[in-house]
């Protein structure tokens, strides 16, 4: 299922911003779907292919200022807004005509639209800051214990805080020396304070992360809970430079560390 996505659409008719509600989403896996990086070269790869020379006038219906355009500035206009790119506006080549306005496919339009929707990004993380910092998930206790096969774990996290949303779960055994932290468990779920989760983990895969893993020994746990905004939506998507400008991981992420018997 996708992320939870916050942004702004940009009406073509008026050029204004209108909001979009904030909608939370529970989240198999962020690796599930395509990346920004690879939405977002997709979306120049089509308007590469479109032919530079290729435009269109007279569009007599079509609001003011986008009555003559070049086709591929006005897909690379439109692919700058929609990644927030101000890069991608200098390719934007506006369509002189005597009788038809083009005013709106130009780079000065382009950079002003991707700007206007950066700043109404901005405004919509700053507000779930202000939220998640006055009610955010945050743990109470986790516990992990044997399944009912005696062989297996079930992982029972409990949590306070008022915001609910999606959130990622980490859970991760400390290694000694200087071994990497073996994954026990990581996932994606919606969290609200009547959550009641029971995070099924095998065994196996915990031998898979640690091969000398040893029934009824204690072992650190790292567990980690993460407000997850996903990376925007077609409205404008978030690269992750802008959001760890914004609202970086480490202010969205709360841990506990308890020693635990397997």
């Amino acid at each position: 299922m996708r992320q939870r996505s916050i942004g702004f659409a940009i009406s073509r008719r008026s050029g204004r911003l209108v909001p979009i509600a904030l909608v939370a989403f529970a989240i198999a896996a962020s690796a599930a779907g395509p990346t920004y990086d690879q939405l977002r070269s997709a979306a120049i790869a089509r308007c590469d292919a479109i032919d530079p020379s290729a435009s269109q006038s007279g569009l007599l219906f079509n609001p003011d200022g986008y009555r003559s355009f070049y086709v591929q500035s006005e897909c690379l206009q439109n692919a700058a807004i929609q990644f927030r790119d101000e890069a991608l506006c200098s390719r934007v080549r506006r369509r002189w005509s005597l009788f038809s306005s083009s005013w709106g496919i130009t780079s000065s339009r382009c950079l002003q639209l991707v700007r206007d929707g950066a700043a109404a990004d901005r405004a919509s993380l700053e507000e779930v800051k202000r939220r998640d910092a006055a009610g955010g998930m945050n743990w109470v206790d986790f516990r992990i214990e044997r399944n009912g096969n005696g062989r297996d774990f079930v992982i029972i996290p409990t949590f306070r805080g008022e915001y609910a949303s999606g959130y990622r779960l980490t859970f991760e055994i400390l290694a000694d020396g200087d071994r990497a932290p073996a994954l026990v468990h990581a996932n994606g779920y919606f969290i609200d304070r009547a959550s009641n989760l029971r995070l099924f983990v095998r065994q196996s895969e915990i031998r898979q992360q640690l091969p000398d893993f040893t029934l009824g020994r204690a072992y650190t746990v790292r567990a980690s809970v993460l407000l997850d905004i996903g990376f925007g939506g077609q409205a404008g998507y978030w690269s992750d430079a802008f959001i760890e400008r914004t609202f970086p991981a480490r202010d969205r992420t709360r841990t506990m560390t308890k020693q635990v018997t397997f």
